[in-house]
């Protein structure tokens, strides 16, 4: 082999450990990705979020310490908090009461308490609560306390705008998603589609 083939060979094996280096650390960088932490808002005390402090909620169609009975339109509004990594507690979280459920297709869902965790599709940002003590899919959602019990105090809350329904007769903008006749809620209302 000649020398200039000896040196093209060492840099193309050097830029290949580089990049395999480099995504190995990229994979390391968020520590926190999965981490569990408690907020509070007036309306509902402490509650779990998620590191970026979305709010998390749990569906009372499931059983404490067992599978999730949310699956196609269900997991697209209500998506399941997924990890690739052991959950982490952070502040005001009991890291005894964090685990995981297996999903169809080999996916990692994250529980509290025995509870499988869930985002709201209408939450926008941190501090939205808009799945907050309504019925859905049959069922309702709550947010849950660091306790590792349903939060049933509080209306909905948040800044992102909430969808209106279309009219009669019309497709709703989203199917899975909740959609409302109004702009104002009731607590604990009943909102099954």
């Amino acid at each position: 082999m000649s020398h200039a083939a000896h040196r093209n060979l060492f840099v193309t094996s050097l830029a290949a450990g580089l990049l395999a280096l480099s995504a190995l650390g990229q994979a390391q960088e968020d520590p926190d990705e999965t981490m569990v932490r408690a907020v509070e808002q007036k309306a509902y005390g402490a509650y779990l979020t998620d590191h970026e402090g979305m709010s998390l909620y749990m569906f009372d169609q499931d059983a404490q310490g067992g599978q999730s009975t949310c699956h196609d339109a269900c997991a697209n509004a209500w998506p399941p908090y997924t990890t690739n990594r052991p959950p982490e507690a952070g502040e005001g979280i009991d890291a005894d009461k964090l685990g995981i459920i297996r999903r169809e297709g080999d996916i990692q869902q994250v529980t509290y308490a025995g509870w499988p965790l869930y985002y709201f599709k209408g939450d926008k940002q941190a501090g939205d609560a808009l799945g907050q003590n309504i019925r859905n899919m049959g069922g309702h959602w709550y947010l849950v306390s660091p306790e590792g019990q349903p939060i049933t105090q509080g209306q909905r809350s948040g800044d992102s705008p909430m969808e209106i329904a279309p009219g009669r007769g019309e497709e709703p903008a989203s199917r899975g998603q909740e959609v409302h006749d109004r702009t104002e809620d009731v607590e604990g209302a009943d909102y099954d589609t």
